[in-house]
């Protein structure tokens, strides 16, 4: 990989997984109280419907318009055209925002049917719940819209810091309306908190765009660059759509389980992010500006390689990861979140949970980069057909496993599905690069080898020493993160080489 390139991908990363760590843990924190204020009730599963449905609309709007516009934004930043992107930009954010206010009047006039369909198993005070919570909460989509473009722009001009740390402060609306205005404002007051984190999100990049741009309304869309965004943005829509529709499907199957399921899906879906998606989507999000520009420059060769490099660090990282979840799943529920209304019972239905959804952490950061690396070269139809043959996989195995484990079967539905579809877009990635499966598989041999050793021995340990979650959890991670280091070391697993040496080079500056 190109010197110049390599030390921005590591630059970038770093800064996201610094911002990505202060966010996972407004996160994290966000989830415990609201756990401890809402346990796993109806109001709970009023409220995280509304969320699943904000899950759904903000990729389609965020994501999708982040993976479409970035490219073109890069492509002319790296060969100095910067009139035409600002040009570019303006036609963008007007647009969109347009559109957004349209989604929103859209949401607002049908809720109910929006309510019946995402939810068909809500009845009574949940749905009435519901219906009131989605209307409160549906203009944030008009500041998230206008953000996604403003995070693509920065994040062109390297300036990483300004792009996340907005996902650190829009969780703070949420933590201070549960603490203070929950009890005499009720659900109300926690949907008013999701529209208040969607303004804060945008207002807060606003200082970081200091390179001369400044924002007009530009409404002249007879555009070259701007028809590509048009052409592009459906399949990558329905792509981005149809992933989050995955999670919505799942809760709306839930509706039809016991009270309390919904919560328990949400809870151990986002606990599961806590460990998959930060290492996972620094790495994806400092990486995607810097795939455009090695595509720009037609280096295929240094393309290849940088992949390789990420699938083989996504294994170190993430295979440890998964065993550990999967073998402390009920310690890590427990220590995270069961306190207050979250008893005995709610971490023993979010536990198994959340071991199932840990199955697909690898599957699901190295499906991530292999996405943008088809946007990367303007393709928005093969990940959209990936998708769509995601969501029909998940939709048949949830269908036949919801029978059978009812609730477990859904997250490990999404889990399979993950994987089945990474072999795909694996396959369909060989259009654009040359993988070196064999080094990939022998990697993965080796830190798997490594993992399980690593990951058994404290386990079998307090298996047999009853001791308090917290410590158990510490003890586990320093002993097995030092074994783990250690057969590395022994296995000689270059990733691991490869990363030290980036970290000293850092520290020495």
């Amino acid at each position: 990989m190109d010197n110049t390139i390599g030390k921005k991908v590591f630059r970038g990363t770093i800064i996201v997984i610094i911002i990505g760590i202060l966010a996972k843990l407004a996160a994290f924190l966000s989830e415990t109280i609201l756990a401890a204020y809402l346990g796993t009730n109806y109001k709970s599963d009023a409220y995280y419907m509304v969320s699943s449905i904000q899950q759904v609309v903000y990729p389609m709007l965020s994501v999708g318009i982040w993976k479409v516009f970035l490219p073109l934004y890069k492509e002319k930043i790296t060969h100095n055209l910067k009139d035409d992107a600002f040009k570019l930009t303006n036609k963008v954010i007007t647009f969109f925002s347009l559109v957004s206010i349209a989604v929103v009047a859209v949401i607002m006039i049908f809720t109910a049917p929006v309510v019946s369909i995402v939810a068909p198993g809500f009845e009574g005070e949940t749905r009435e719940l519901c219906i009131s919570l989605v209307r409160i909460s549906a203009p944030m989509y008009i500041f998230i819209t206008a953000s996604a473009v403003y995070a693509s722009v920065l994040q062109c001009h390297d300036k990483f810091l300004g792009s996340q740390i907005r996902e650190v402060a829009s969780h703070i609306p949420t933590i201070l309306a549960a603490i203070f205005c929950y009890r005499r404002f009720g659900m109300n007051a926690m949907a008013t908190a999701l529209v208040i984190g969607g303004a804060v999100r945008l207002v807060i990049e606003l200082p970081f765009v200091d390179w001369g741009y400044k924002y007009r309304p530009d409404l002249k869309l007879r555009n070259k660059d701007f028809v590509i965004v048009l052409k592009r943005l459906p399949s990558a829509l329905i792509s981005e759509g149809v992933t989050q529709l995955n999670t919505l499907i799942d809760r709306a199957m839930a509706s039809t389980l016991p009270e309390g399921t919904i919560s328990g899906l949400n809870y151990g879906h986002r606990l599961m992010n806590v460990f998959s998606g930060l290492l996972s989507t620094a790495i994806a999000t400092a990486l995607y500006p810097q795939m455009i520009e090695l595509i720009a420059l037609k280096k295929e060769k240094e393309l290849s390689k940088l992949m390789v490099k990420i699938i083989n660090i996504f294994c170190v990282l993430m295979i440890p990861v998964t065993l550990a979840c999967v073998l402390f799943r009920v310690e890590i529920v427990s220590a995270a979140f069961e306190r207050g209304s979250f008893d005995e019972n709610s971490t023993a239905l979010t536990s198994s949970v959340f071991a199932l959804y840990s199955l697909g952490i690898l599957f699901i950061a190295c499906n991530t980069i292999i996405t943008n690396l088809f946007y990367g070269y303007g393709n928005t139809k093969t990940p959209m057909y990936i998708s769509i043959a995601n969501l029909i996989i998940n939709v048949i195995l949830n269908f036949i496993l919801i029978k059978v484990w009812g609730v477990n079967g859904l997250a490990l539905a999404t889990s399979l599905s993950a994987i089945i579809t990474f072999f795909v877009r694996i396959i369909a990635a060989g259009k654009y690069v040359t993988l070196d499966k064999k080094s990939i598989i022998i990697n993965v041999v080796k830190v798997t080898v490594a993992s399980v050793i690593a990951c058994i021995i404290p386990r079998a340990v307090f298996w047999f020493i009853n001791m308090n979650k917290f410590i158990v959890l510490a003890v586990s991670a320093a002993v097995g993160g030092l074994t783990y280091l250690i057969l590395l070391k022994v296995l000689k697993v270059s990733e691991l080489s490869d990363i030290i040496n980036l970290l000293k080079k850092k520290v020495s500056k």
